[in-house]
């Protein structure tokens, strides 16, 4: 059945394909104008729809900056209630500004967020700020071409090649196999931790980038998970796991979310799944249909696990109360470089912010 209907969607995947193909040739030949501003721009983006590992690549590369520069980071706030340009501040919320950019901030309290369809008026915005940033970080801007990056990474899914998928509607990628091209760096996420040099040389070949472009390969670390209610406490998720052969209820509202069920698989209990669209916006309704569940639990003790974007979007839900958010604990990601490789990744990162610092 799916096969079919790829096949019947196949015409418009080419139709797409070609306009994409033009959009790009008038951005390079300037018909499109893309606008560069005096800093150290840096676009992370991808080819293919749904997760690949953007929001935790954004974050390695905050973490590396933030300490020595004022970093800022525009994206288009996908998901918002809210329209046009908005500078995020302490009293935001995922409903504001989006679950993404909202993570961003709560992660590094200095970070200065900002969402705008037009990222060239945010940028601008950014720009006018009596202490404007050093380095900005557009985050899911690879088909984004009206702010010239200096430079850009392409984030890849693993499980996801790019050589085996085709456009939109018939297939999941936003432009053409060769927009890759235009990527400075190629970062290959969600690989097996032991990932082996020879599947990752067979990937190489199959990506045949140019030689000024650089390739890296990444995989998906998960760190202890936390409460949601109470940020500043160590306690840790096995005290509060139910009895063995009862439940946990596990919430994921993403793109992807078999490997965070697998993750949560490895606490030997069956698991209960509350399965929501990506970037769902959580609703009164879904606040009940949580205390249902967690009143169902014969022990006492359940409690309910989600992805840390996910927890970012019902934090914001007004009905969401003390007692609940006490008994929802969160998963937190953290992205690796394999291969040995994360101080070359980081030395390319910190040479081009540091070269073109000057220009600001």
């Amino acid at each position: 059945m799916l096969q079919a209907l790829r096949l019947l969607l196949w015409p418009f995947s080419l139709l797409y394909s070609l306009l994409m193909t033009v959009r790009n040739r008038l951005f390079d030949a300037g018909w499109l104008p893309a606008t560069a501003f005096p800093l150290p721009v840096i676009s992370v983006g991808n080819l293919t729809v749904g997760g690949t590992g953007k929001t935790p690549l954004t974050e390695l590369l905050l973490q590396l900056l933030s300490g020595s520069y004022r970093c800022a980071t525009l994206s288009r706030g996908y998901g918002r209630a809210t329209k046009g340009l908005r500078l995020a501040k302490e009293e935001d919320t995922a409903l504001s500004i989006g679950d993404e950019p909202r993570q961003l901030q709560l992660k590094f309290p200095r970070l200065q967020v900002a969402v705008a369809e037009k990222r060239v008026e945010g940028m601008q915005a950014l720009l006018r700020l009596p202490h404007p940033p050093q380095v900005v970080v557009l985050d899911d801007a690879f088909q984004h071409r009206y702010v010239k990056a200096g430079l850009s990474i392409l984030v890849v899914d693993y499980h996801r090649p790019l050589w085996k998928d085709f456009c939109l509607p018939a297939g999941n990628l936003r432009e053409s196999f060769a927009g890759r091209k235009r990527a400075d760096l190629v970062v290959v996420n969600k690989c097996p931790p032991k990932l082996s040099e020879q599947e990752a040389e067979e990937i190489r070949k199959k990506l045949s980038l140019t030689p000024k472009q650089t390739l890296f390969f990444a995989s998906m670390s998960y760190l202890s998970p936390r409460p949601l209610g109470d940020k500043a406490t160590e306690a840790l998720l096995e005290d509060r796991l139910p009895p063995p052969g009862e439940e946990l209820i596990v919430l994921a509202g993403i793109a992807r979310p078999e490997p965070f069920f697998r993750q949560m698989e490895a606490y030997g209990r069956p698991l209960r799944k509350l399965v929501f669209p990506d970037h769902h916006a959580f609703s009164a309704k879904d606040v009940e249909q949580l205390r249902k569940a967690l009143k169902s639990d014969n022990t006492g003790r359940s409690i309910i696990v989600t992805t840390e974007k996910d927890a970012v979007r019902l934090a914001a839900v007004p009905e969401m109360d003390s007692d609940l958010l006490s008994r929802i604990w969160y998963q937190p990601i953290r992205l690796q470089i394999l291969f040995d490789q994360q101080k070359t990744f980081e030395n390319l990162i910190l040479s081009y912010v540091e070269q073109n610092q000057g220009n600001g």
